[in-house]
């Protein structure tokens, strides 16, 4: 059972950004700080990257804990559990999905973890640098 009503529950939910999030916001500051130009949510790149090197192919999602089931930071709402288990593994699979129509269309894809921004973010850098060269 949900301790919001609905009208609660439904403007919680409104307010959950897609684009721009803060751990997106920690990766542009640090490419411009790297002088690395690139451009953000590309919609005619299947599944809409958060950041898209187009000359190189290579496209970045930054993934939320939450909402792709991070295997060791994720934790299972314990109301409308059936939801969440279906909502998470659906967006788990149109993650795979995505990647394996990129890289077969000849993209290198890199994934990082919301935690791993927030918490390693010269490691994600690295990992970008090298992916771009």
């Amino acid at each position: 059972m949900d301790n919001l009503t609905v009208e609660q529950r439904r403007k919680n939910m409104r307010n959950i950004r897609s684009k721009n999030t803060q751990p997106e916001r920690i990766v542009f500051q640090e490419l411009r700080k790297r002088d690395l130009y690139f451009t953000k949510h590309v919609a005619n790149v299947p599944g809409k990257p958060d950041i898209v090197f187009k000359r190189k192919k290579v496209a970045i999602f930054i993934d939320s804990d939450f909402w792709h089931g991070n295997p060791s930071r994720f934790q299972m709402p314990r109301t409308n559990t059936d939801y969440w288990e279906k909502k998470i593994s659906s967006n788990k699979k149109r993650d795979r999905r995505v990647t394996s129509e990129l890289v077969g269309r000849g993209w290198l894809v890199v994934r990082l973890w919301e935690y791993e921004v927030r918490h390693n973010i010269d490691e994600c850098m690295r990992t970008i640098e090298k992916a771009i060269v």
